[in-house]
């Protein structure tokens, strides 16, 4: 179960990053050739007036910006997960390391509900200037998540002590 889940996760991390490739790469043309894109967007979103176009061009470009930040954290969290795993397959899965892993996976995800405020933002604003529905919904979930990671690394930590201290006195 735990290779499984491990190579899931290897699995999962590269298409993260060449999702933020493709996200890159999207933004970078958007950037260089915006002489063929923005006239698109103007043609589609003229009806709307100036306002809507802008809205459009800015939400698009900034969400290309924002998966980059996002592939770093989620990178944090597989590649901290898979050495949290291989761990707990040995039977060392309470232990100082483990905690600071956890500790770090809640800090990526953190920088992942940060990230999805600032998209919400930008998607709020972009749907009122444009007219257009951009889809974003506040959830608690992820910030529930990010509290019980560093409850979690701290019950880590206190189960790392109480190792040492038994097999100080085995």
């Amino acid at each position: 179960m735990f290779r499984t889940t491990i190579w899931i996760f290897r699995i999962a991390n590269w298409l993260n990053w060449i999702g933020a490739v493709l996200f890159t790469l999207l933004l970078a043309a958007l950037l260089l050739a915006s002489e063929h894109f923005y006239p698109a967007i103007t043609q589609a979103f003229e009806v709307r007036g100036q306002e809507a176009v802008r809205a459009v061009w800015t939400w698009l470009v900034s969400v290309c910006a924002i998966v980059v930040p996002a592939a770093i954290c989620i990178h944090v969290i597989f590649t901290r997960l898979i050495a949290l795993l291989r761990d707990a397959a040995i039977g060392q899965a309470f232990s100082e390391q483990n905690a600071r892993r956890l500790k770090a996976v809640g800090w990526a995800l953190l920088g992942v509900n940060i990230l999805d405020l600032i998209f919400g933002q930008i998607s709020v604003w972009a749907s009122a200037a444009s007219g257009e529905y951009f889809g974003w919904t506040f959830s608690l979930t992820g910030w529930f998540a990010v509290l019980l990671l560093f409850l979690l690394a701290k019950v880590f930590r206190e189960g790392a002590a109480m190792r040492e201290d038994l097999e100080g006195t085995v």
